[in-house]
């Protein structure tokens, strides 16, 4: 071999799996418009330049790292011969794709119509086979039930990606199987057959009679369905009515907007957490009284909630950790409930747990046809609950 030919550089074959790795990490840690294309393309090795000879654009890059994500999934529940099976695939592949569920709930609103679509479909495409398993192993379970326990398993399996708590990969793969397999052997005591509608209708009550009020909400609302960066000051006035001058008589910037409502739901669900207690008469009354607020705040005000998960990392800095520091107050709560409850459990596994029983509450909220279930506000903290106390 000539000095020529051992001096050349050979791209690996695996070269665009790299790229939509590295991508899912720095998505996942940074948030889409913060990411940068040089930055992914350093974690790989190469230039920026070389990374587009793959993918066209960041929006492409995201989607090609969403889609992973439900690729592999799909991989896991089409082999899989029983729920059991496939419980066990996911919790083994899951724990090596910690950015999963936050890519899918926080980044993919910033990929465009064809691609959302088409990560829709593979969502929905393995939302389908857990329920056909579960159906398989579980015929007395009506299709609504089969449906809600399917999307929890996909909440509690996707949990640690909201959370940075510390395990080693089998820990981590054991606590997530064991919440897994508490959700999918669940039998919601709420009749679930009949649907109120594709989603509840929107309570026709009274409009905000401040203006301050009515900008809150309209921000909230268009905050959750875009993505603060998509929205302008000029949106929010127009939701209601009034020219964007005039929104900064109540608002000085567009993040006033955002620090006001994220405060609203911190301090709303600390608040909840404080009656619980004041309430109760002993931990596990206490946690059931605290998912109940819980359940009725993230049905009635599922924007303010998605907001919550999806935008805390656009606040300003100062707010940012004011509201990171009221959420970790509040889960250490919930931490210290359970394990007054369960004392077996360590901390680590009660963080998991707690965290696997209220993002269940979250993302089923979310999906606004799940909202739509008749007894959904019974079958939602029960079901939260069991990840916590049974998993």
């Amino acid at each position: 071999m000539t000095r020529a030919h051992q001096g050349v550089r050979r791209r690996p074959r695996n070269r665009k799996a790299q790229i939509v790795a590295a991508a899912a990490d720095v998505f996942y840690r940074e948030g889409f418009h913060r990411a940068g294309t040089a930055q992914i393309a350093s974690a790989v090795g190469i230039t920026a330049g070389a990374l587009y000879r793959h993918f066209r654009s960041k929006q492409d890059l995201l989607a090609a790292a969403i889609i992973d994500v439900f690729d592999r999934a799909t991989a896991d529940v089409g082999e899989a011969e029983s729920i059991e099976d496939a419980v066990a695939r996911l919790a083994r592949s899951g724990t090596e794709r910690r950015p999963a569920g936050v890519l899918w709930t926080r980044e993919s609103r910033h990929v465009g119509d064809e691609q959302r679509a088409a990560i829709r479909e593979r969502c929905f495409a393995v939302i389908r086979r857990l329920v056909a398993l579960l159906r398989q192993d579980r015929p007395e379970l009506s299709a609504q039930a089969a449906e809600l326990l399917a999307w929890a398993t996909l909440a509690v399996l996707t949990n640690f990606s909201y959370h940075t708590t510390a395990a080693k990969p089998e820990r981590i793969r054991l606590l997530l199987h064991r919440m897994a397999t508490t959700v999918v052997d669940h039998t919601p005591a709420a009749d679930l057959d009949e649907h109120v509608g594709t989603a509840p209708p929107a309570a026709p009550g009274l409009a905000a009679g401040s203006r301050r009020e009515s900008l809150l909400a309209a921000a909230i609302r268009l905050f959750h369905e875009r993505g603060y960066h998509d929205v302008s000051i000029e949106d929010i006035g127009a939701a209601v009515g009034i020219a964007s001058a005039s929104v900064y008589n109540h608002f000085a910037v567009k993040s006033d907007l955002l620090v006001a409502a994220l405060v609203r739901g911190a301090s709303t669900l600390q608040l909840g957490m404080s009656h619980a207690l004041a309430q109760a008469g002993d931990a596990e009354e206490a946690m059931r009284l605290a998912m109940r607020s819980y359940v009725d705040l993230a049905l009635s005000h599922h924007e303010l909630f998605g907001a919550l998960v999806t935008e805390v990392m656009n606040l300003p800095d100062e707010q940012r950790h004011e509201i990171r520091r009221l959420q970790r107050d509040y889960v250490a709560e919930w931490v210290r409930l359970l394990q007054q409850v369960r004392f077996d459990l360590t901390e680590t596994e009660a963080r998991f747990f707690v965290h696997g029983g209220l993002t269940t509450v979250n993302d089923v909220s979310r999906t606004s046809h799940l909202r739509g279930l008749s007894n959904i506000d019974r079958a939602l903290p029960e079901l939260a609950l069991a990840v916590m106390l049974r998993s």
